[in-house]
């Protein structure tokens, strides 16, 4: 009897024995089949990160190059086994224009801090350096790498826009100089038109007047556009002298306004100019910043109803001087605002109220307050008006030597 019990415990165990290495049969196999997959999921995303024709590096938290794909190695004529383990802000190199960028103003740095997202694009002027030392422009996007809700690296994609930068200048380069061409003969017709309406010439009919009057406006239009585009044309070929002065801002929007007086008398619009204090002289270029201060009110002017309300007030704050032009107009949609400072963009509402204009008066504001060193932006509501708010430092504009100024 006690045999028999002997050799059913024994049973019992070798069947236990035997689940037990079925399972663990069945558990080697999974993990081979699982070991498999993800060595096939690996094989398939370094295929991908090698045959993307952009450039990719993967950084750590201490700005280490962790992954350089093909492409980068090519962009930057280095290789993984030199690149892998290097502190990106010391083995690429970074500029925009002719200035090195700090180390915190570095996409990377920035985008490792904050976990943003930077986007780099053919405007900004940034620029990388090879190993042998040859700079190439560059766009790109700079994203935080993000596990277990925490930033564990950095991802950026990047090209050579060298293409892109070539097309650019040569399109600046043939407006400029269509711009140019188109000035003589302008310049012609409309001194031709003031000579045909001067009463020395001799009486007109009524009918004449109306023709003369509106070869006039079309003329001072079309030398507003063909002005427009060559000062573009000088700010983005970095054509522009700079020349700074202490300036009292009030004065000179008060300037302003007296250019644009019979405007503001014809829609019988309110013009209040303020400040908040005594302001500081600031030292800058009367003449960009006029443009500015011209652009904006004669904007608010354009799109703000008859009898409406325009305010300027002039304040500082910190080390800024900041400018506010608020108006009563007819306001921006929300989603087209991200398009304001786009190169001949109007808004849909402005086109239907009024059809003349070139949509590139705020991207040349833009870009002079941008190159003064200072930041301008918007708040706007339809059908209740746009306030805009540009700051210049008040340590002023540096000169610069350049060959051109604004017209």
């Amino acid at each position: 009897m006690e045999t028999l019990f002997i050799l059913i415990i024994l049973f019992i165990a070798f069947a236990v024995l035997l689940i037990i290495l079925l399972d663990v049969h069945v558990i080697l196999k999974n993990e081979r089949k699982l070991q498999e997959e993800l060595r096939e999921e690996r094989d398939i995303a370094k295929a991908i990160v090698s045959s993307m024709g952009e450039g990719l590096l993967v950084l750590d938290t201490d700005y280490k190059i962790k992954l350089i794909n093909p492409a980068a190695e090519k962009f930057l004529e280095t290789n993984s086994k030199e690149a892998v383990g290097q502190k990106w802000a010391e083995f690429g190199k970074a500029y925009i224009g002719d200035k090195p960028i700090p180390f915190d103003k570095r996409s990377a740095v920035i985008s490792l801090k904050k976990g943003i997202v930077k986007i780099t694009t053919i405007t900004d002027d940034h620029y990388y350096v090879t190993r042998s030392g040859r700079k190439f422009p560059v766009v790109a996007i700079t994203a935080p790498l993000i596990h277990n809700n925490q930033v564990i690296g950095i991802v950026k994609v990047f090209r050579d826009a060298s293409k892109e930068k070539d097309i650019d200048r040569m399109k600046t380069e043939f407006i400029s100089l269509a711009s140019h061409q188109l000035r003589t003969p302008l310049s012609a017709i409309k001194w031709f038109v003031e000579l045909i309406t001067d009463p020395k010439s001799g009486p007109m009919t009524e009918e004449q007047k109306e023709y003369t009057k509106n070869i006039s406006i079309s003329t001072e239009r079309m030398i507003d556009l063909v002005n427009s585009l060559l000062n573009i044309s000088r700010i983005e070929s970095g054509r522009i002298m700079i020349e700074p002065k202490p300036t009292d801002l009030l004065n000179l929007v008060k300037e302003v306004e007296a250019e644009l007086a019979k405007k503001i008398d014809l829609k019988k619009i309110k013009l209040i100019v303020s400040t908040h204090q005594k302001l500081p002289k600031i030292n800058i270029d009367p003449k960009l910043i006029s443009h500015v201060y011209t652009n904006l009110i004669d904007n608010a002017l354009k799109y703000t109803p008859e009898s409406g309300e325009i305010v300027v007030i002039i304040s500082k704050k910190d080390q800024e001087i900041i400018s506010q032009v608020t108006d009563s107009g007819y306001g921006i949609p929300q989603p087209e605002q991200t398009k304001l400072f786009q190169k001949f963009f109007r808004a849909s509402n402005v086109v239907r109220h009024v059809t003349e204009g070139t949509g590139l008066g705020l991207y040349l504001v833009k870009a002079i307050v941008e190159s003064s060193g200072g930041k301008i932006w918007f708040k706007s509501e339809e059908n209740k008006g746009t306030t805009f708010w540009f700051s210049l430092p008040l340590a002023g504009m540096r000169a610069r030597k350049g060959e051109v100024s604004l017209d």
